[in-house]
């Protein structure tokens, strides 16, 4: 896979999640009755969406176990928010703060990878810090009161996310 075509692919996941993230943010308070539903369908939509771009980025990614897991939480935290949302609410909560925390781990790795090609790979470093202490306190939490929490840091964390890789596509594109 070419370079130009990962980088269309890094600038194509952070506007997916900056719309996601928006999304997540500004409809809840719309439509407070299918706040679960929205969240439950962010879940599933990047949870597909990382699947797919872990196949497509198999060959350079060296943490494409790591993201293909991380997706499936997605889907799975998705899927049980959906369908039954009042008997399983405290393992969504649970699973969602472990995807946090596993995403975490990931971007870390990104940001180390990363360390000699991108000039600002910190930002990688304060969403990785981001997202495990959005999944800690998901956690610790660990009530009903934390679902209204998971969806509010779910959409931080998806904007933080598409900025950061909308601002590394354009820093990789513009420094050439």
């Amino acid at each position: 896979m070419s370079e130009k075509r990962f980088l269309n692919s890094i600038v194509t996941e952070g506007i997916f999640l900056l719309f996601l993230g928006i999304l997540m943010l500004v409809i809840p308070k719309l439509t407070l009755v299918n706040f679960g539903s929205i969240i439950s369908i962010a879940f599933i939509s990047y949870g597909g969406y990382k699947i797919i771009n872990a196949f497509m980025l198999r060959n350079i990614s060296r943490h494409f176990i790591l993201t293909m897991i991380s997706g499936l939480m997605l889907i799975v935290s998705g899927l049980l928010l959906y369908l039954v949302p009042l008997i399983n609410i405290m393992w969504v909560i649970l699973l969602s703060g472990i995807y946090f925390i596993l995403e975490s781990i990931t971007t870390a790795a990104s940001a180390v990878m990363t360390k000699n090609i991108v000039w600002w790979w910190q930002g990688f470093l304060f969403l990785a810090f981001l997202q495990f202490f959005l999944g800690m306190c998901i956690i610790l939490i660990l009530s009903s009161a934390a679902l209204w929490f998971i969806g509010i840091a779910a959409g931080i964390d998806f904007i933080i996310a598409g900025i950061t890789m909308v601002n590394m596509y354009l820093g990789t594109t513009y420094i050439k």
